[in-house]
């Protein structure tokens, strides 16, 4: 074989390059048509922004993607049925869907990481395919159509950062068998609720040892056997649940709340000994025996309980740094088993048996009309923490309504 010359060598060597260019793409791109992913369609890796939006796209395909550093853009499509990113095997980017209410089908079978998954607001959503997948930073799936007739992204994952499934009317099990640890947010809410008629969904996360902040509401069942930390907030919120059973947790790094669970019977945290902020029970009208904390020790915000309940029972209780509210419906509630805990309470302390009506409360402990229990320890959630959780939780609530 004949040698190459240094000439021939350079022109292989700038040809390599100029391939290499083609297929480094890291321009924005406004996709309303065919013929506007063609100026893209070579890339395998992209860095840049595609949007994919309007009115004549039905499906998209992009092959030749491998690689994703930027973001992809789906929003407001409302003839787009298909998406496919078939060969694309990483992201340290995201892929955003909005407002895409024909969606049925989204196809990432090579898909093992990425960054940030959003899609919401996909009714039609049937088929979202990611069997390869196993790491994602960030995961949201907000009002699609998703049901447990196929695998779910979430079900090889061992851990997460931020998880959000809300709003998912035909999804009535939710399970993650390989979660261990999530760093951020766990939302899951208003799924299962067809038509507004359901009663919700059931979470399963057998292996689940941590979690920041979590919010759980519209629970059929429940199973968190392994959980034993929770750095941020816990609440369990309107849900449908007669049992709430979290058997290893140790500590709540800020409020506990347990607010509006209508068919609840017994609360157990065998295991808690200190909640970081407040501990908050109230308005579950079938709870009448409040007796699952036996290790708790330390409360340091407000606790504030309203009930019908015959029996409270906190016997570890050494301090509250906080305010006491613990008021009753029932005749049969006695205060004076509650005498050492309103001792170590360092603000207001109210107790009282055969009240009319057990009044709502704030998540800082107050009453709905302004009277307050009184903390200066409450710990609450940072912005964002709230803006995070509320995004989701108002989506529910929307739904519900």
């Amino acid at each position: 074989m004949a040698r190459l010359t240094s000439a021939a060598l350079l022109l292989i060597s700038a040809a390599i390059a100029v391939t290499a260019q083609q297929d480094t793409c890291a321009s924005q791109v406004l996709v309303s048509s065919d013929g506007d992913l063609s100026s893209i369609a070579s890339c395998s890796t992209f860095s840049g922004t595609a949007t994919i939006t309007g009115a004549s796209l039905n499906t998209v395909a992009w092959p030749a993607l491998k690689s994703l550093t930027g973001s992809i853009k789906v929003v407001s499509n409302p003839h787009l049925t298909t998406l496919s990113l078939e060969n694309l095997q990483s992201s340290t980017g995201s892929i955003s869907f909005f407002n895409n209410t024909q969606l049925s089908a989204v196809n990432m079978p090579r898909l093992k990481s990425i960054n940030s998954l959003d899609i919401i607001t996909a009714p039609s959503l049937r088929q979202l395919s990611l069997p390869s997948i196993e790491s994602v930073n960030t995961l949201k799936v907000e009002d699609t159509g998703l049901d447990n007739s196929g695998n779910l992204p979430w079900s090889s994952l061992p851990k997460v950062s931020d998880l959000g499934v809300s709003n998912n009317k035909l999804l009535t099990a939710i399970d993650m068998p390989s979660l261990k640890a999530i760093s951020g947010h766990l939302v899951i809410a208003a799924n299962g609720l067809m038509e507004g008629q359901g009663k919700g969904a059931s979470l399963h996360l057998p292996n689940l040892t941590s979690v920041s902040n979590c919010t759980l509401r519209h629970l059929t069942d429940l199973q968190v056997p392994s959980l034993t930390a929770v750095s941020s907030s816990l609440s369990f919120d309107e849900t449908n649940l007669q049992t709430i059973n979290v058997p290893l947790l140790k500590s709540v790094g800020q409020t506990l709340s347990i607010v509006s669970n209508n068919v609840l019977r017994n609360i157990s945290f065998a295991e808690l000994t200190s909640i970081g902020g407040a501990l908050l029970i109230a308005n579950n009208t079938e709870l009448t025996d409040v007796s699952g904390f036996n290790k708790l020790k330390d409360i340091s915000g407000v606790l504030n309980m309203r009930g019908a309940f015959n029996n409270v029972s906190l016997p570890a209780v050494t301090a509250v740094q906080g305010g006491m509210s613990v008021l009753s419906s029932s005749k049969d509630f006695d205060c004076s088993t509650l005498g050492k805990v309103k001792a170590s309470a360092r603000g207001k302390t109210v107790c009282q048996a055969q009240v009319k009506a057990a009044k709502p409360t704030n998540a800082d402990g107050s009453d709905i009309d302004g009277a307050s229990v009184g903390s200066s320890a409450t710990a609450v959630m940072n912005t964002m923490d709230k803006l995070w959780v509320a995004a989701a939780v108002l989506s529910s609530m929307i739904y519900v309504l």
